[in-house]
């Protein structure tokens, strides 16, 4: 064999022998270190917390962590990358890019100042490239010339761009928020659409961003419902004064804050989307200055005016009835504002069967309804428009029971019960203690009477 071919192998044995690949824990200590390949010395002396196998194959390098921070150091533990990053995988990054011999800068890196606890970027050998002056950073996404990062400071999220210009304003509420609004920058899509609630740090109140931080709505609402479908929906609810309405991504208002709850905001703008006309469509819903109810459009102005003391839905809010509630009696109302009842019934769903007597075309008088006259306190029978038919001259009245040719009714006079039947005449004496007994003595009559 040759000399020099003696001399290759023992060379290569040698470096072997004294190369440092796999991190060894020290118990002692509690530190990682490295040993020579035999394992008979310490190669790199156990001072870290963690630490990775030596990558690479130009160059060779390991990630450790010191201090609580990670960094790279070489195969003879000479420090390449400062221990100023974060994580080990930001630190493995930097080791690659050191041993590519990449341009210092090319690639930044988010890091924390131990000196005041401010984030800032460092290209890979852990050298400020952009001052710690962030509450937090985050790494950059994309590629450049769009890559972008978001930054946190005055306690609200950004992005800045590769070279750390701030492009998108520190506005929103969490990283997400901006990190998702400089996918939009990166792609320069959706300017004129995209829109993110966020709270105004000035006056807490709520408005819409544009991917810019920009203030597409401005912050002048109580509270909001998102722009659905990746925030480019067209419409949206909005809070004002307490009350609900519509807005599109402009601030555009579609319909008067005018509703109670979100979801009956959300229920008008459904029938604006489906194109339902302004008259086709009734809202119950109370004035915010007097507290009287009144019926609106999907809009939120007002159709039947509010000065009733408690409104009903018209049936699907666009039938041709409701019910509404003046002076403290109630009455049927159609869907102009015009009375069909007068205000009689003491119960919504009494004056109810009204209106629905009347919305079938039943013929007036068909049915009958107990009602107490004010003024006498006796009892009597309406028709469905609330007029007398059997003037109030009872002590107690209850429903007729039975159809049109035998009905018969409870009615109290001179302190007992009997039944009258549809012409007020005592067809079953009142001579029962309670109307249950007289009820159904007036079914055993009605079983066999017709009239």
């Amino acid at each position: 064999m040759k000399r020099s071919t003696i001399l290759l192998i023992i060379m290569v044995v040698a470096a072997v022998g004294a190369s440092a690949q796999k991190p060894v824990y020290e118990s002692a200590t509690q530190t990682f270190g490295y040993k020579t390949a035999d394992g008979s010395m310490w190669k790199i002396n156990p001072v870290y917390q963690r630490a990775t196998e030596f990558q690479g194959t130009t160059r060779k390098w390991a990630a450790v962590k010191l201090d609580g921070r990670w960094g790279c150091i070489d195969e003879d533990g000479n420090i390449i990358c400062r221990n100023i990053f974060p994580d080990r995988e930001v630190a493995m990054e930097a080791g690659q890019q050191w041993e590519q011999m990449a341009e210092p800068g090319k690639w930044v890196y988010p890091a924390r100042n131990q000196a005041d606890g401010r984030w800032g970027y460092v290209d890979y050998y852990g050298r400020w490239k952009y001052q710690p002056i962030y509450q937090a950073a985050n790494r950059h996404l994309g590629t450049d010339p769009k890559s972008y990062a978001s930054v946190k400071k005055d306690d609200r999220w950004g992005c800045i761009d590769g070279r750390g210009v701030l492009v998108i304003n520190n506005i929103f509420h969490t990283a997400e928020q901006a990190e998702e609004a400089g996918a939009q920058w990166a792609i320069a899509r959706n300017y004129y659409t995209w829109r993110v609630p966020v709270r105004s740090p000035k006056n807490n109140m709520w408005g819409f961003c544009d991917y810019l931080g920009r203030w597409a709505v401005q912050p002048i609402y109580e509270d909001q419902v998102p722009f659905g479908n990746d925030n480019n929906y067209p419409y949206t609810q909005v809070k004002q004064e307490d009350r609900w309405g519509n807005i599109d991504r402009n601030g555009n208002i579609i319909t008067t804050p005018i509703f109670f709850n979100q979801a009956e905001a959300a229920d008008a703008l459904h029938q604006f989307e489906h194109g339902r006309t302004l008259e086709g469509w009734r809202y119950p819903v109370s004035n915010p200055a007097n507290g009287k109810w009144g019926w609106v459009d999907w809009s939120g102005e007002w159709r039947i005016m509010p000065i009733f003391e408690d409104a009903t839905h018209f049936a699907n809010d666009t039938g041709l009835f409701a019910t509404a509630k003046l002076d403290g009696f109630w009455m049927t109302i159609g869907d102009t504002g015009e009375y069909l009842s007068r205000n009689v019934f003491t119960l919504s769903s009494e004056a109810w069967l009204a209106g629905d007597q009347w919305d079938r075309g039943e013929e007036l008088g068909h049915w009958l309804y107990p009602i107490m006259d004010q003024g006498t306190q006796a009892w009597g029978y309406v028709d469905y428009r609330g007029e007398w038919v059997i003037k109030p001259t009872l002590q107690d009245a209850k429903l007729f029971i039975y159809t049109w040719n035998n009905r018969v009714a409870p009615a109290k006079m001179d302190g007992r019960w009997g039944c009258i039947d549809h012409t007020g005449q005592f067809v079953v004496k009142n001579q029962y203690a309670t109307s249950a007994e007289a009820q159904m003595a007036g079914r055993r009559w009605a079983e066999g009477k017709k009239f």
